[in-house]
């Protein structure tokens, strides 16, 4: 855990993958709570309240902000949940979209086994909607700027996966064929995070640059699949 910014109300931190958003019961795996604890303690810092307000998924590395107080968590709450909060990830996909920019909308719910999946029919479920760009392309994989506009869960996921560019190292929704064995972990990154800072009511950003996995992982394909001329005419 890397701590990019902290005052009186939040922290900012960058969160690495594999560690969990908020801890879990009988799950022993550490998460930015107590990792949040163990930094105040080496900087010989008072304990203070953490206010989960944003969850990343286990696997999925990038900022997050964590509030220092009730009022500060609420603040930040209410702007998440009226989606105020501006957020931009990247992703690495086992496929190029057929555009090179668009916007994705459908309906998340679950299906007769309790999966998620996303629909069309906005009656059923939970509106989702996700932009997106194409940064890069390498081989048959792409390198998306993903701009959702809503904040259900695996969204982001769930609805590359539905157009037929999964995340690579993505482990459910995408059919066992499919997954690509040689990457460590969901390459999915939470890059740019903005919103009114709970005292000062001004907007502010932070970023967390591609981390090393994401980059090497990147620059493999580039070597074995290397960008098709015509590709890089029309970018």
């Amino acid at each position: 855990m890397n701590v990019i910014y902290e005052d009186n109300a939040l922290m900012v931190l960058e969160k690495a993958a594999g560690v969990l958003s908020q801890p879990v019961k009988d799950d022993p795996r550490e998460s930015v709570v107590e990792l949040i604890r163990y930094y105040w303690k080496s900087q010989k810092a008072r304990q203070q309240y953490i206010g989960i307000v944003q969850r990343l998924d286990m696997e999925t590395s990038g900022v997050l902000v964590v509030a220092k107080n009730k009022v500060a968590q609420r603040v930040l709450q209410q702007q998440f949940a009226t989606h105020q909060i501006g957020k931009r990830y990247l992703a690495i996909t086992s496929n190029i979209p057929n555009q090179r920019k668009g916007r994705l909308v459908g309906s998340i719910t679950r299906d007769k086994s309790g999966k998620r999946v996303v629909l069309q029919d906005s009656a059923k479920g939970k509106e989702a909607a996700t932009r997106y760009k194409v940064i890069d392309e390498f081989g048959n994989n792409a390198l998306l700027e993903v701009a959702p506009e809503t904040g259900r869960t695996h969204q982001i996921r769930l609805q590359l996966s539905r157009i037929n560019c999964a995340i690579v190292g993505e482990p459910l929704y995408v059919s066992s064929t499919k997954k690509q064995k040689r990457a460590t972990r969901c390459m999915l990154h939470a890059w740019k995070l903005s919103f009114l800072h709970p005292d000062t009511c001004k907007r502010v950003e932070f970023e967390s640059p591609m981390p090393e996995d994401m980059k090497k992982y990147i620059e493999s394909m580039k070597i074995e699949q290397p960008a098709n001329p015509a590709n890089e005419e029309n970018a």
